[in-house]
């Protein structure tokens, strides 16, 4: 516009300038004058595309600035702020070392947040926080963190009364319900983390029944699409209301008041409490021949923090202890330790190879006992007592009464050896547990003078193994001149390492 102001006035100069007394006067016509003038609407109309640019990139600036406000909260952690956390005092209270570095901390929940003692997470608002992990799986959701009570609210676009129009057949009207800036693998990984989630729905009826004579004519859809058909409580086997669990619908025959499909007004209140189906994704209702019916569904609440368990059984226990690091880890199997590959790239939706199990005993158990004199027992039930302990330990074997008992269930070895005192006619040696007879091995005075009694067997806490001669007229033989002849050994090998006892 400046421009045009100042040609107008050149022009008037020279044109004025025709008038004058001096020789020199310059030539203007109209045509120079349009000329001029179509120069100016090109460079004018460059002024305000340049003007146009310059308002977008500024818009875009903008847009930036508030996307690196929302993060900064979330990934970027000042390290004056994390320096208490790192810091290790002695008795004196006096500092003796402080940590140069800060970790990136990105809550999973609200309540995360509140408990991790950030001052950036000090007053309650809106938050970035990343249920299923840090860097894997889907990008950080957008929620309303209370900090006095850590709940995590998830908020939608349906959460005004929106009226339910005029139709008759079955889920004739549906509303797909869209939630601010996240996806359903992190609504679902929200509600893993927490204790408890809820979302509560109200519906205004005017006929519009829910169910009738088996038909269902409104349900809604959960997290994985799957149709739900009741309407409040944690049975998802059910059709019900609110009215139905508290015992006072309009008719004591029905489990919700808009069932009864009357032409006045009604309604139903729920709070859905199965948190593995929330949030709900989708309303339909049919069956909706008068006007008046209408449905207002809340934000998606969850609170606390779900029980770990205390022994992992798969990477995604894991995952939900915490772990988002790609590697072998040792998990709970049946029995055993066991160990496992886990892919965390997709968070919740952990991928588990089994690489086999790990040999952990809580204490070993295993022991060598030998007789350096002949042994002969009174009766078939009468162990084979040993005199030299080599080896005892976990202290299993009684040297005194010669039995051992299991400390842990589990498998054990057990191997025996020893030689027949000539002459002392045919005989076995016996294995028992708990004094049924398992094995035996065979010696007489002719042909067969040495006796071996390998075997493995499972067994339970405090079970009870032992040796026994059969019949009793039999002798071992062992004395000083020659060592120790008689030997018994007993190994764990394999511990039930989770065993209930």
């Amino acid at each position: 516009m400046l421009v045009r102001i100042f040609v107008s006035c050149l022009v008037l100069v020279i044109s004025s300038a025709q008038d004058t007394p001096y020789d020199f006067q310059p030539q203007y016509d109209e045509s120079f004058q349009g000329t001029v003038m179509a120069r100016l609407d090109q460079l004018e109309a460059k002024v305000l595309d340049q003007e146009l640019q310059l308002n977008s990139a500024n818009d875009q600036i903008n847009s930036l600035k508030e996307q690196v406000q929302r993060l900064e909260s979330v990934l970027l952690v000042n390290i004056s702020n994390n320096l208490k956390s790192r810091i290790t005092e002695d008795k004196t209270s006096k500092v003796i070392g402080v940590s140069p570095y800060s970790a990136i901390f990105s809550p999973r929940t609200c309540l995360e947040a509140r408990d991790s003692g950030l001052p950036e997470f000090k007053e309650s608002g809106m938050y970035w926080i990343d249920p299923d992990g840090i860097g894997i799986g889907d990008g950080a959701i957008y929620v309303h963190c209370d900090m006095k009570t850590g709940t995590t609210s998830l908020g939608h676009d349906s959460e005004e009364t929106i009226e339910i129009p005029k139709c008759t057949d079955p889920g004739c009207y549906s509303r797909s319900i869209l939630y601010q800036n996240t996806t359903a693998k992190q609504a679902k990984a929200l509600a893993e983390f927490s204790a408890e989630c809820h979302q509560t729905i109200q519906v205004n009826c005017l006929g519009g029944p829910f169910t009738v004579e088996g038909i269902d004519y409104a349900w809604w859809n959960d997290v994985d699409g799957e149709i739900q058909t009741f309407w409040s409580g944690s049975d998802a086997t059910v059709h019900t209301c609110q009215c139905g669990i508290d015992d006072y619908c309009v008719r004591p025959d029905l489990e919700c008041n808009c069932d009864a499909n009357v032409a006045v007004p009604l309604s139903d209140n729920g709070k859905i409490t199965l948190k593995n189906v929330l949030p709900v994704t989708k309303l339909n209702f049919g069956r909706t021949i008068h006007n008046g019916g209408s449905h207002t569904l809340g934000k998606l609440i969850c609170s606390g923090k779900s029980i770990s368990p205390v022994y992992p059984r798969s990477c995604a226990d894991l995952w939900r202890i915490g772990y988002t690091l790609n590697g072998l880890y040792p998990i709970q199997g049946d029995k055993h330790v066991e160990f496992v590959h886990c892919d965390f790239t997709l968070g919740q939706n952990v991928a588990q190879n089994r690489i086999g199990y790990v040999d952990v005993k809580s204490e070993p158990v295993q022991f060598y006992v030998q007789s350096s004199t002949s042994i002969s027992v009174p009766n078939k039930d009468s162990p084979i007592i040993f005199n030299v302990t080599v080896l005892n330990e976990g202290g299993a074997m009684d040297i005194s009464t010669g039995i051992f008992t299991a400390p842990k269930s589990g498998t054990y070895l057990f191997d025996f050896s020893g030689v027949s005192e000539p002459s002392t006619g045919v005989f076995s040696v016996v294995f028992y547990v708990n004094g049924v007879q398992k094995g035996s091995s065979f010696a007489d005075d002719l042909r067969q003078f040495t006796v071996t009694l390998p075997s493995i067997w499972h067994l339970n806490k405090g079970d009870e193994v032992k040796l026994s001669i059969s019949p009793t007229v039999g002798t071992l033989f062992s004395n000083n001149l020659y060592g120790p002849l008689l030997h018994f050994t007993g190994i764990l090998l394999e511990e039930e390492i989770f065993t209930v006892i």
